[in-house]
């Protein structure tokens, strides 16, 4: 019975089709007496399976009497379904769709939270996938936040990210006496610098805008919006292409 409700008939349903399987060409009062179906649904019931083309009548004397199809219509049945599944499948990726270019914000609070929320873009990363961030490339005095910065250089360039980073001008000395030689030859053709003063430090990847704060309590905005990355994509690229190496 459990296979018979998996492919859409009701509980009733079921009952209704075994007991004619098991008693061939009978009238209702046969019907309810076996399969427990009130008198008053049965109608109801038999109605539908006919519907379903899991039963047929013929008349006897003027009475109705029903019997149930071959079972192999049954993968006729499930067939259909099938069918109709495969319909829907365009509608239902597309709501699919939608919901994944749903937008949202959250607000990552502390370095390890931080940590944690960089980490995430690398579960399914790609190599070769382009990862932007712009700076105004002020050192801080914090060696947690320098620390988190050499951390998640390494992690992209061990994942193949194909990173680009933008410095503001103004900051280009201080900056360059702040990293160690290592560091500058690892930057050195990723690196560029633009004479736009950047209010702080952004990252860009696929749908993500991420907007990092180096306050007291260091924390990061992410803003999943697909319209909103695409813009700062495109800014960011407008402004790749004129900044000085």
């Amino acid at each position: 019975m459990d296979i018979l409700k998996e492919i859409g008939l009701t509980d009733r349903e079921s009952k209704v089709y075994l007991a004619l399987l098991e008693l061939g060409s009978v009238t209702t009062g046969s019907i309810i007496k076996k399969s427990g179906v009130p008198n008053s649904k049965i109608y109801e019931v038999l109605e539908r399976l006919q519907n379903k083309g899991l039963i047929s009548w013929i008349v006897k004397g003027k009475i109705k009497h029903f019997q149930a199809s071959e079972p192999k219509k049954i993968l006729a049945l499930f067939k259909d379904k099938e069918r109709k599944i495969q319909e829907m499948l365009p509608e239902l990726e597309a709501k699919r769709k939608i919901s994944e270019e749903r937008k949202s914000v959250e607000i990552f609070e502390g370095i390890k939270a931080i940590r944690g929320l960089f980490l995430g873009f690398l579960v399914d990363v790609k190599k070769g996938e382009d990862f932007y961030g712009f700076s105004t490339g002020e050192t801080s005095a914090n060696k947690e936040i320098e620390d988190f910065y050499e951390w998640w250089g390494a992690l992209k360039t061990n994942s193949g990210l194909k990173d680009h980073l933008l410095i503001s001008m103004r900051n280009k000395e201080i900056f360059e006496k702040s990293l160690s030689q290592e560091a500058a030859r690892a930057l050195k053709r990723i690196l560029r610098f633009n004479d736009i003063s950047f209010p702080g430090d952004t990252a860009i990847f696929r749908d993500k805008v991420v907007l990092l704060s180096w306050e007291e309590t260091p924390n990061a905005t992410l803003i999943v919006n697909k319209n909103l990355a695409e813009q700062y994509t495109n800014f960011f690229l407008g402004l790749w292409k004129s900044s000085k190496k």
